[in-house]
């Protein structure tokens, strides 16, 4: 196993012993960032998947190496990080509830000799890749919002982005959140699943991201319609993919879109 090394600011603390009885509701979150760099370069890793083990959410690094978790579980998890050609990594964090611990995540050289496998993980990573947006798009399934559709709407909630579209139910606002839920007709009370600059987000609601995370959205309101890379098993209530302004290429990508940001 790679070494993997944790800088955190603050003083770290165990969650209460009594979470554990808590309904996911009542429980406190807190927010992760920081920088995933090489042991023997020290430069930052683009590209590297950094996991919540225990929450389930998770970031890809962009060019400078640096991730962010908006919203997970506050008190004791597991960090996992994974890059090709590295050893995975493996850590313990504490989280302060309502607090924002930076961490910094060192993995060592270590390559890892995966031949054939190679080509099967750079095939899942360019398909969850922003790139791939308006090829989806142009395959003519599910409803996509580019920069400048986000701006022309501009919605308060994310939510709001998806008020009046077939299909998709919002409901009222109960502590800052609306609840999203997609389906046809008498299955119109399916929860989607949320993806998060490709990374599924377990139990995260859409309008638990801030309204400057949504920097290109994509809505997949049946699992008919859903493609592979954002299906999970189990579930059949489609998917919501979310790509934020500081997710890796986003910059690039907009930037060779006709008039973005008008």
């Amino acid at each position: 196993m790679a070494a993997l090394t944790l800088v955190a600011g603050g003083v770290l603390a165990g969650s209460p012993s009594t979470a554990a009885a808590q309904e996911e509701t009542e429980r406190q979150t807190a927010e992760l960032i920081g920088q995933v760099v090489s042991a023997s370069t020290g430069l930052p890793i683009e590209g590297a998947r950094v996991i919540l083990m225990g929450s389930g959410y998770g970031a890809i690094t962009d060019v400078e190496g640096n991730f962010r978790v908006p919203q997970t579980w506050a008190g004791r998890d597991s960090i996992e990080v994974r890059f090709i050609g590295y050893e995975a990594g493996y850590t313990h964090i504490d989280l302060e509830p309502d607090q924002t611990t930076r961490v910094t995540l060192t993995l060592s050289s270590t390559v890892i000799r995966i031949a054939d496998l190679t080509v099967e993980i750079r095939q899942t990573r360019r398909a969850r890749n922003l790139e791939g947006f308006l090829e989806r798009r142009e395959r003519g399934f599910g409803t996509f919002f580019t920069p400048r559709d986000i701006i022309n709407r501009n919605p308060r909630l994310p939510s709001d982005l998806l008020r009046g579209l077939p299909n998709v139910s919002v409901g009222r606002i109960e502590y800052g959140i609306a609840k999203v839920f997609l389906g046809d007709g008498a299955r119109l009370n399916c929860p989607p699943a949320l993806y998060l600059d490709g990374m599924y987000q377990a139990g995260m609601q859409f309008d638990d991201l801030p309204r400057d995370d949504l920097g290109a959205v994509e809505v997949y309101k049946r699992e008919v319609e859903t493609p592979m890379e954002f299906m999970r098993t189990g579930s059949t209530c489609g998917a919501i993919v979310v790509w934020t302004p500081s997710g890796a290429g986003f910059l690039d990508w907009a930037g060779d879109l006709p008039n973005p940001f008008e």
